[in-house]
């Protein structure tokens, strides 16, 4: 297993999954795509009046058709973009902002109680893209051309393309897998590239504890997967858009309005949920998602400066804190259990979970921050760097 490198290798997968660069590959479907608004949903080939057959040996599997929230039982974010032929399985949610991608002739397959979170990239590009049941992908992975095994993990920011995995495995935050097959059971360290054979073949097999997360996960989304129907039902699209009230859930029953200070300013495509506490004079950019529908709340203090593409979301049972002056660049995933102090910056790609963040840190492009620990007034994790506890965080450097 190789540290996996920030700068080149990321900018091309930038370059590859803009909407601009999708819209170009599927010919058959250009001139269409070109003419959708951003976040409308589009079944290559279908009409409100027919439904292509669903894959040969899938249970129970529907196509997605344009302008679907719900299909099979299952849960589809109005602000999802769809393109080519989609299928989804009974009791899936698929939270905001997410892109589906089937070219010309390829299908984007998904099992029955797989979850797919905020601005996750699902692409059959040049071959099929197929998930088996109870599959769990986590905000901003991305996963292409694959075939993905019952009970599997996707973690933040995962990149895996060409590769079959295993029932059972976890491929965790920040890791790239590429043109290997993963065996049953397997974990994978954090922000590495696994790309030969022999590389997959050592990763280590699970314990009983990372199948009780995987577990806890498929437990709470399965009943977001009805909460969010209901809530649909109840209030329409405009109740699944934008700003609005968490669905009514076990853990979190009453529906909460969240909370815009004052002067802040909104892009266009931003979905908050729930008990959000967002501070005065700040602005979020296109495509983020501030989530208090599990953990919560989730305070961000004033004058935060958040780009486009960034999730916020929390663990149940647990909340997101963030102080003032916060920059946070684009394509972030800032995820709960955490505590950040005030005049946070970090840079574009990054993660930041169960951490406790002191003032006036840095967070370089592409690192990942992922553990119980503290990052100490001061600490800069430089790009690409992995930490995840307090011996790493202490060796870092201090302003």
């Amino acid at each position: 297993m190789q540290a996996r490198a920030c700068g080149c290798d990321e900018f091309q997968w930038r370059r590859l999954l803009s909407r601009r660069h999708l819209l170009k590959t599927t010919a058959g479907a250009a001139a269409a795509l070109a003419a959708l608004p951003e976040g409308r949903m589009f079944g290559q080939g279908a009409s409100p009046g027919a439904s292509p057959a669903a894959t040969p040996g899938a249970s129970a599997r529907r196509v997605v058709l344009s302008g679907d929230v719900v299909t099979n039982t299952s849960y589809i974010s109005p602000l999802v973009e769809l393109y080519g032929d989609i299928e989804i399985g009974q009791r899936s949610f698929i939270a905001s902002n997410t892109i589906l991608f089937a070219s010309d002739g390829r299908i984007v397959s998904l099992g029955d109680e797989n979850n797919v979170q905020d601005n996750v990239y699902l692409l059959a590009s040049k071959g099929n893209l197929m998930f088996s049941d109870q599959v769990s992908i986590a905000h901003h992975a991305i996963i292409e051309n694959s075939t993905v095994g019952d009970f599997t993990f996707f973690g933040f920011r995962s990149r895996t393309r060409n590769s079959e995995i295993g029932e059972g495995s976890m491929i965790m935050h920040n890791t790239d897998v590429e043109n290997v097959s993963i065996p049953p059971n397997r974990i994978t360290p954090m922000g590495v590239l696994i790309s030969t054979q022999a590389e997959a073949d050592a990763l280590p097999e699970l314990i009983e504890a990372n199948d009780e997360f995987k577990h806890e996960v498929q437990e709470v989304n399965l009943e977001f997967a009805e909460s969010y129907i209901r809530l649909y039902e109840e209030l329409g699209r405009s109740g699944v858009e934008s700003a609005g009230v968490n669905p009514s859930t076990s853990w979190n029953p009453d529906p909460i309005t969240p909370q815009i200070g004052e002067a802040t300013v909104l892009a266009e495509l931003v979905r908050i949920v729930g008990d959000v506490r967002l501070g005065e004079e700040s602005s979020v950019g296109q495509r983020t998602a501030i989530r208090a529908d599990e953990g919560t709340p989730i305070v961000i203090g004033r004058r935060a400066r958040i780009q486009s593409r960034v999730t916020f979301h929390a663990l149940k049972g647990t909340r997101v804190d963030v102080g003032e002056n916060a920059r946070i660049g684009d394509g972030n995933v800032i995820h709960g259990p955490v505590s950040i102090g005030d005049n946070f910056e970090s840079e574009d790609d990054c993660v930041v979970f169960r951490a406790t963040v002191e003032d006036n840190v840095t967070v370089r492009s592409g690192a990942t921050v992922a553990g119980e620990f503290t990052l100490r007034e001061g600490t800069i994790v430089p790009e690409g760097t992995v930490v995840s506890t307090q011996e790493e965080a202490d060796a870092l450097p201090v302003r």
